[in-house]
């Protein structure tokens, strides 16, 4: 397996990417289900890949 793609299936941001895309997906076929609901959902997990980002740059930069 390439490098890339083993980092890539390693990393938490992308797993919360396609969490978010499939659920996104899921519920726009569920007309009863809140659109407030899932838009909620999509913005939590936005916010923690942006701080899983942070964390892996602050990790970085305390290792030069």
């Amino acid at each position: 397996m390439p490098p890339f793609l083993k980092s890539l299936l390693n990393s938490r941001k992308f797993w919360l990417a396609v969490v978010a895309l499939v659920q996104t997906v899921l519920f726009q076929f569920v007309p009863s289900f809140p659109a407030t609901v899932w838009q909620s959902i999509d913005v939590l997990i936005g916010v923690l890949i942006a701080s899983i980002a942070a964390e892996d740059v602050a990790e970085k930069n305390a290792g030069k």
